[in-house]
């Protein structure tokens, strides 16, 4: 079998980049380790390359010069990092990797690079109508435009507030995601965007501290939301798949609401925990984000339930996976959706305390 040409971009000392040279090996890879970005730029156009393995503190540049070019809005990206919290998980998202895994390990990078698909993608197809992305950061407007991309949206960009304004009024649109920071005064801008009667949906973004206010800006509008300018960007979709859907309710005994923390989890009965991130939860079940998803069914966690510190064990039964690929119609990044099952009846009340509060706190 022909080992798979792998890009290894970043400063890693000699111990690590000996692991992440064995895990690309037992994957059928080869690894090419290059510090420039000009040069990884290269390389990527001249190689087929099924991931780019990188640092979380020094990959952003690269990573947002990629994602700028359709060419790889769907090329995977492995962050390494030091630590498996939730800030290594959070900044590692916020400017595009799609999975993180510990510096001193080799099997997790290892699981990750078998998992990914064999064959080069195809370019996104644009199945789900226009979509205006308005965001001042660049690295978060083209990580939001990737994940849209990738979901079937023909995306266009607004980078300042007369812009925002100018685009939004388009009427062709069908989903609108706005940081607030370019649409000061959301009830007159919703207006404007829906001036020919039409139902755009809209995602506006702001920082945590100030999404109770701007929620009760827009309380009482329909196909209009809130959410956390600093979560991860997939949490824009998860916003506008809610938004879009006709029936949310799914026969749910409890909605789900976008989480993100840091979780480890392991098949039953298995030695060896594996890192991922939620990415939304309910009372009864979560959805894990993450490209090693446990091939058994029974999988154990362990978790801070939303808004405690105390961290939970809980036995899920895996409902459903999702590897890494290339499907528009998808609603979720890749990981699995977990039913819980079971755990000491101190955690299970835990989790549902937390999960109330979080519920609350989103309205």
């Amino acid at each position: 079998m022909t080992s798979r040409p792998t890009l290894v971009f970043g400063k890693f000392g000699s111990a690590a980049l000996s692991r992440i040279a064995e895990a690309a090996e037992q994957a059928v890879c080869e690894a090419t380790h290059l510090e420039s970005i000009d040069e990884a730029l290269g390389w990527l156009e001249a190689h087929e390359a099924p991931a780019v393995v990188c640092r979380t503190d020094d990959a952003e540049q690269l990573v947002v010069r990629t994602r700028s070019l359709s060419r790889f809005s769907r090329l995977p990206v492995l962050a390494v990092s030091d630590t498996m919290n939730d800030l290594s998980f959070a900044t590692a998202y916020s400017w595009g990797a799609d999975d993180v895994v510990p510096a001193e390990s080799v099997r997790p990078l290892m699981l990750r690079l078998r998992a990914l698909p064999k064959q080069a993608p195809p370019p996104p197809q644009e199945t789900r109508g226009p979509a205006l992305v308005a965001e001042a950061d660049r690295t978060r407007r083209a990580a939001v435009a990737r994940v849209l991309r990738n979901a079937g949206f023909a995306v266009s960009f607004a980078a300042n507030a007369e812009d925002t304004l100018k685009f939004a009024r388009d009427p062709k649109l069908t989903l609108i995601v706005a940081s607030t920071e370019l649409v000061p005064e959301l009830p007159a801008f919703v207006a404007e965007a829906r001036a020919d009667q039409r139902q755009v949906r809209v995602v506006l973004s702001c920082p945590p501290r100030q999404m109770k206010t701007e929620r009760a800006g827009v309380s009482g509008t329909d196909g209009v939301t809130i959410t956390d300018g600093f979560a991860a960007p997939e949490n824009v979709l998860f916003a506008a798949n809610e938004l879009l859907t006709v029936d949310r309710s799914s026969g749910r005994a409890s909605a789900r609401v976008a989480h993100g923390t840091a979780v480890a989890f392991r098949a039953a009965g298995r030695e060896l925990d594996e890192h991922g991130f939620t990415y939304n939860v309910s009372e009864r079940g979560l959805y894990v984000r993450t490209l090693a998803a446990p091939e058994d069914d029974e999988t154990w966690l362990e978790l801070c339930p939303p808004r405690l510190d105390r961290r939970v064990r809980l036995v899920g039964r895996v409902a459903w996976r999702r590897p890494f690929g290339y499907n528009e119609t998808a609603t979720v990044p890749p990981g699995f959706g977990v039913e819980i099952v079971d755990g000491a009846k101190r955690d299970l009340a835990l989790w549902s305390e937390g999960y109330r509060q979080l519920l609350e706190s989103v309205g």
